[in-house]
């Protein structure tokens, strides 16, 4: 029961869940429409149905409850755009990265990241056609990856509908590369990858990016020409200079034996196989968050020295030999070498050959390091 309220007022207590009903009779002098808690600069704090009100002492009615921006939404509530479901995602996550700071083990921590979740998922059931509901949500299940490497394939699915409702953006493409790169997949990864640099053909770094996974994959001639375009925007000389010594080796492992050179990457990126939205992750107490992060640079997670096609390697001084291991190589595989730096005059050669291992070297320990490149061709 309340008095001294407005009809509208009253609704808006409804739909906050709260009962009250105009008082139909007088009431007793000794009753009064709130209880006063304490009053501060002028404002009076009131406890009306359990709900906390600030009531000022010149305004003799009692206030409208204003809901605070990280209150997440009644179902009775009505969103006026997707930003209100977008900023309570935002601010159930940005909680929950500083209740972390303060205490990894309170279980509040996983409600705060599903009540995340929530909100991003409730922008894209209210708004599908809004690439920002699905980007939101990738980007909570992208911040718990180190402790649920599970949740690759909802981040990837996520990010993959968001690109499609938004083909122009360099940042969805390049967080999808830097995925796929997690997750092993090179060839998903350079076709992406050459989406960004269609997008953003500015940014040295993603040239780089591409050169490097596509000489790791042996697609030399295509490295090349990518090392090329970004000797057109680089402008520190020794940045360059390194640049040009890439290619220079590189040319020369594909005049080695230029039929066996894979032609270039497909730039064509890989189809959604699912872009049906995905309910709420199973997120438990062993899930870590970390705050969003710009990556300088993408890396294949499973490619290395130790299974690509092609590679840079260093013997070091006063040393004859290395040997390498790889799982690409095979009893009839041919490998190709090209010096980078050092053993000028020399004869830098196979000494020896198995399956998956390797033997570089010299007839005698040089004084230098020896900086090379090889090629693997199967």
């Amino acid at each position: 029961m309340v008095a001294n309220l407005s009809p509208s007022q009253i609704q808006t207590l409804k739909d906050l869940g709260i009962a009250c009903e105009p008082i139909s009779k007088p009431q007793q002098t000794t009753s009064k429409p709130y209880i006063a808690l304490f009053s501060i600069s002028g404002l009076a704090l009131i406890s009306l149905g359990g709900l906390i009100l600030f009531k000022s002492k010149n305004d003799s009615q009692t206030p409208t409850y204003q809901p605070q921006p990280n209150v997440y939404p009644s179902p009775t509530q009505v969103p006026k755009s997707i930003q209100h479901y977008l900023l309570a995602s935002q601010q159930f996550f940005s909680q929950a990265l500083d209740l972390q700071v303060q205490n990894s083990a309170d279980p509040r921590l996983i409600e705060l990241l599903n009540q995340s979740i929530l909100s991003a998922t409730q922008a894209i059931k209210e708004f599908p056609s809004d690439y920002r509901g699905y980007q939101q949500r990738a980007k909570i299940y992208q911040s718990v990856l180190a402790s649920r490497p599970d949740l690759i394939s909802n981040t990837l699915i996520d990010y993959q509908s968001a690109f499609k409702l938004n083909p122009n953006s360099a940042e969805i493409a390049q967080n999808i590369a830097q995925l796929f790169a997690q997750k092993g997949d090179p060839q998903s990864t350079l076709q992406y990858l050459s989406l960004v640099i269609a997008l953003e053909p500015t940014k040295a770094q993603n040239f780089y990016d591409l050169a490097r996974i596509q000489q790791q994959t042996g697609q030399l001639t295509a490295a090349v020409s990518t090392y090329n375009q970004l000797l057109t925007i680089l402008t520190d000389t020794s940045q360059k200079q390194q640049i040009q010594t890439t290619i220079s080796s590189l040319q020369s492992l594909i005049n080695q034996h230029p039929q066996n050179v894979p032609t270039s990457t497909p730039t064509q990126a890989p189809l959604i196989e699912n872009s049906q939205p995905l309910l709420q992750a199973n997120l438990t107490s062993q899930t870590i968050i970390a705050a969003p992060e710009i990556k300088t640079k993408t890396e294949v997670t499973n490619l290395s020295e130790s299974n690509s096609l092609s590679n840079q390697a260093t013997i070091p001084a006063n040393t004859k030999q290395i040997t390498l291991t790889n799982s690409q190589l095979k009893s009839t595989s041919q490998i190709y070498l090209s010096l980078v730096s050092g053993g000028k005059n020399q004869n830098l050669q196979i000494l020896s050959k198995s399956d998956q291992s390797f033997v570089v070297g010299f007839d005698a320990p040089l004084t230098e390091d020896v900086i090379f490149n090889y090629w693997i061709v199967n």
